[in-house]
């Protein structure tokens, strides 16, 4: 049977045929994609590991009281500031002048004792030359010249430990220090051994950090560090790792990594440190934007772009740097790539290159 077909039904599949060549005409306009290119750069690139602790002082000390006595002078406070060598406090002193001076005057008459005794001796060998006293006679001096010397010895030793004494009546800084607690006041009577002021080393610092396990092979002592805490605003630190302890952590899977460094000045025990430890640097190194690397079936690739058209280039990614990534593998720097736009590119698409 045939179909008769109407003069109507002939202008709608004539209006069609328009619309299906303004499409075809479309879509060859879209085929110019508009972009933004830039060349490689080349820079220094940093493999870097974070993490975050705390901020230890290196030393604490508890000051105790060496001797007994009474507290006469306090001169610092909790949260003060001491240099090495400073006055903290002062013991009462008087009785142990007073034994200095009664040992010194012993040392003095022993002294003399002795001289005595050796001017005897003198005369004595003198008689025994012309045979007017007995070998034994002049043996007993010289015995007790000896004994005299011997009591001198220890005079002068009991001196030098009540001098040692003495000096620990007045406590001082052992390093450049912080006071975080006095137990003391004036009229305090103390014993040896009594706690009077905790110290906390200011100057020399510490941090204790977790790393991961599996970057145990490239860790090592001696690698710098960069070190930043919120609680010291902008300064930074450069630091290098102090020690690796060498077991893992059963349960966190972390090597534990020790970073002495110097105070600065306003960086604080107990405050949070992020530490950056460079493990590796690589000399000109190629570095393109980060939107400028696509990832298609084939890989991470890029396009160069040349005379207007796309070529797809695979690439190798290496480390991240702020917006820009680290290319180690498939361009030689001299390519000009797409930047804004790549995502919408293909192989051998035609561009519209705009201002880059």
């Amino acid at each position: 049977m045939s179909r008769r077909v109407t003069p109507w039904a002939g202008f709608r599949i004539a209006i069609c045929g328009i619309a299906l060549l303004g499409c075809v005409a479309a879509s060859a306009q879209s085929r110019s994609i508009r972009v933004t290119t830039a060349v490689p750069t080349r820079a220094t690139v940093e493999e870097t590991e974070w993490s975050v602790g705390l901020i230890e002082t290196r030393t604490s000390a508890q000051l105790a009281a060496e001797v007994a006595g009474e507290v006469v002078q306090v001169f610092v406070d909790e949260g003060q500031g001491v240099a090495a060598g400073a006055a903290l406090a002062e013991i009462d002193s008087s009785e142990y002048q007073l034994d200095r001076n009664r040992e010194q005057a012993e040392v003095r008459r022993l002294a003399a004792l002795v001289r005595k005794q050796e001017r005897e001796l003198e005369r004595a060998r003198k008689l025994y030359a012309e045979n007017l006293i007995a070998e034994d006679e002049l043996d007993g001096l010289a015995s007790e010249l000896d004994a005299l010397r011997e009591q001198g010895v220890g005079a002068r030793v009991q001196v030098q430990s009540t001098d040692r004494r003495l000096g620990k009546t007045r406590l001082v800084a052992p390093v450049e220090s912080q006071v975080a607690a006095r137990n003391v006041d004036v009229g305090d009577y103390v014993q040896p051994g009594t706690v009077l002021f905790d110290l906390i080393d200011m100057r020399n610092l510490r941090v204790r950090l977790p790393f991961p396990e599996y970057r145990a092979p490239q860790l090592a002592t001696g690698l710098p560090v960069r070190l930043t805490s919120a609680a010291a605003g902008d300064s930074v630190v450069e630091a290098r790792v102090t020690e690796i302890r060498p077991t893992v952590n059963p349960s966190s899977r972390s090597l534990t990594v020790i970073i002495d460094f110097e105070n600065p000045g306003g960086w604080r025990p107990g405050a949070s440190v992020r530490a950056d430890v460079i493990l590796s640097k690589r000399e000109n190194s190629l570095l393109v934007p980060q939107v400028a690397v696509v990832r298609r079936p084939a890989g991470d690739v890029v396009y160069a772009i040349r005379d207007g058209v796309a070529y797809e280039q695979i690439v190798q990614r290496g480390d991240r740097r702020d917006r820009m990534v680290e290319i180690v593998a498939g361009l030689t720097g001299d390519e000009r790539i797409a930047v804004d736009g790549a995502g919408f590119l293909a192989d051998g698409a035609t561009v519209d290159v705009v201002a880059d």
